[in-house]
């Protein structure tokens, strides 16, 4: 299924859900694709880029990732779980009560599969400074990444997995981290995300025999 072996047992395996950043784009790969925080996590991780299963895609919501994404990766048991979505739902407008189930349910198969789970924060990205909205909608879009955030922190904690909190990622917003759209992070954006990441992930993988 999309190419991936059905044996990933071992820790050295990275799953990933999300939208167009966690696929990684603006973070050109010189040989074709993207890198994206994924490809540098795995970097540090020193995991070979052929065991990531990045289920990722452009314009995902927490919707597509479990309709769609967590099927597509069902059958694998990665050791590593990362999900980094929510710009789109918070763009867009969702229903509390829809988020918190769709959120543990992927953190409930991340349990089952017994890997490490850790869901990255959605942050405040310049788009939301340029005056290209009314202030009405910056506020509400400033208001859903607040519930979409706090969903992402109280499902991972009733499921046993790590939310990495806004201030875990203190130099997220800043400009110099984005992409000229305002929307994506460029490549030093996805690379400070991935060391970030890769810090914890390495605590947590130390702590599990997989």
């Amino acid at each position: 299924m999309n190419g991936w072996p059905d044996d990933y047992t071992a820790r050295r395996h990275l799953v990933v859900f999300g939208d167009s950043v966690a696929v990684g784009q603006n973070d050109p790969d010189p040989s074709g694709g993207w890198i994206g925080w994924a490809g540098r996590l795995a970097a540090h991780l020193d995991m070979p880029r052929g065991h990531i299963a990045n289920a990722a895609r452009v314009g995902a919501v927490i919707a597509d990732v479990v309709r769609d994404q967590l099927p597509a990766v069902a059958h694998l048991r990665p050791g590593l779980v990362v999900i980094n979505c929510g710009m789109n739902d918070a763009l867009n407008g969702f229903q509390n009560a829809d988020v918190a189930d769709r959120l543990e349910e992927v953190f409930d198969w991340s349990a089952r599969m017994g890997a490490a789970a850790i869901a990255a924060p959605v942050p405040h990205p310049p788009l939301l400074y340029r005056g290209l909205m009314s202030d009405f909608r910056k506020k509400r879009v400033q208001q859903r990444i607040h519930e979409f955030n706090d969903a992402l922190s109280r499902s991972a904690k009733a499921c046993g997995m790590t939310f990495l909190p806004p201030e875990a990622v203190p130099r997220v917003d800043h400009p110099s981290l984005w992409s000229p759209d305002g929307i994506h992070l460029n490549s030093d954006g996805h690379a400070y995300v991935a060391e970030v990441i890769a810090d914890i992930a390495r605590d947590l993988l130390s702590a599990r025999t997989i």
